[in-house]
C-alpha cells in the first residue's frame, strides 16, 4: 500500500475562516499542499497569508495521498463539494476530512464516509469578519469537535494554539444557536440601540463609553452568576411603572418595543424557574 502523507493538508474554499484555520495549521507544522476555489480571485487573496504548493479552480486536482482535507465552503455546498470530492479519493489513502461550518455536524459528509474517510466537523467558537481577525483570534479560540474525529481534532485545536469540545451533533446544534443569540443578535441590538439614541441626538461614541463599564459588568455576571444574583433593573423588581413608561418612550421605535416586551416576559419566566 501507498504512503500517506498525514501532516499534509488541502483547504476546498478559501473562506475567511478556512484561510484563517490553514495559516495557523501551517505555522503548527503541517504542510498546506493544496487549495481549491471556486474562483481564481480567492486563490489569488490567499496566497497573501500562506503558500499552498498547487492551487487550482479544478477539484480533480486534489493529491490522492492528502491527509487531511479541510472544506471551508459556504454550508449549502458542503454536501454537494463532498459528493464530488468523493469521486476523487482513493479509499487506498483514506483522508480525514472535515467541514468547518457552525450549524451543520459531519453527517454532511457521509458519501465521504461510505468511501472510506473518517470525517467530522471542526468549527472555531469566533467571530471572523475578515481574514485578519480570523488570524489574530483562531489562536485562542475554542472549537466544536464532532463526529468520528472529534478526538483527533481536539489535537488540531490544541497544535494551532486553542482548545476544542467534543460534542454529540444535538450539542453542537444547541452550542450554534447559543453562538447566533451572543455574536449575531446582541450585536444588533446594541446596533438598533445606537439608532435609538441618535435619535436623542445621542452620538454612538458617547453611548458606548457611558454603557461600556456596564455592559461588560452584565456579561460576566450572566456567565458566572444566576439570574437572581446578577440581574437588577425595573424587571427584576416588578416595577410596572419604568416599563411602561420604557414602552411608551420606545413607540417611535416599532422594532424594539416587542422586543423589549419579550425580554421583560423571559425575565419573568426565568426568575420563576429559580425560584
Amino acid at each position: 500500500m501507498k504512503q500517506q502523507k498525514s501532516n499534509t493538508f488541502a483547504l476546498i474554499g478559501a473562506s475567511r475562516t478556512g484561510i484563517a484555520l490553514a495559516y495557523h495549521l501551517d505555522q503548527a507544522g503541517h504542510e498546506p499542499v493544496f487549495l481549491w476555489n471556486r474562483s481564481q480571485a480567492g486563490l489569488v487573496r490567499s496566497a497573501k497569508y500562506l503558500r499552498f504548493r498547487n492551487t487550482s479552480t479544478e477539484l480533480s486536482q486534489i493529491p490522492r495521498d492528502i491527509g487531511w482535507i479541510i472544506i471551508g465552503v459556504k454550508d449549502d455546498t458542503i454536501r454537494i463539494i463532498a459528493e464530488e470530492l468523493s469521486r476523487y479519493i482513493s479509499p487506498e489513502f483514506s483522508p480525514k476530512v472535515f467541514h468547518i461550518s457552525g450549524a451543520w455536524d459531519a453527517s454532511l459528509l457521509d458519501c465521504l464516509k461510505n468511501n472510506g474517510c473518517r470525517t467530522g466537523s471542526f468549527h472555531p467558537l469566533i467571530s471572523v469578519p475578515d481574514i485578519e481577525t480570523g488570524i489574530r483570534e483562531m489562536s485562542r479560540a475554542i472549537f466544536s469537535c464532532e463526529g468520528d474525529l472529534s478526538t483527533d481534532l481536539l489535537g488540531l485545536a490544541h497544535a494551532i494554539g486553542g482548545s476544542g469540545m467534543e460534542l454529540s451533533p444535538d450539542q453542537k446544534a444547541s452550542v450554534h444557536i447559543a453562538a447566533v443569540f451572543v455574536n449575531n443578535y446582541l450585536t444588533v441590538l446594541i446596533q438598533a440601540l445606537k439608532q435609538f439614541a441618535s435619535k436623542q441626538e445621542i452620538a454612538s461614541a458617547d453611548l458606548a463609553k457611558m454603557l461600556e463599564i456596564l455592559s461588560r459588568q452584565a456579561t460576566e455576571n450572566a456567565w458566572l452568576k444566576s439570574l437572581n444574583e446578577s440581574l437588577t433593573g425595573p424587571a427584576v423588581r416588578g416595577d410596572e411603572v419604568t416599563i411602561q413608561r420604557h414602552l411608551e418612550r420606545l413607540s417611535d421605535f416599532p422594532e424594539l418595543k416587542p422586543l423589549y416586551l419579550q425580554f421583560v416576559k423571559l425575565t419573568q419566566y426565568l426568575l420563576k424557574t429559580e425560584e
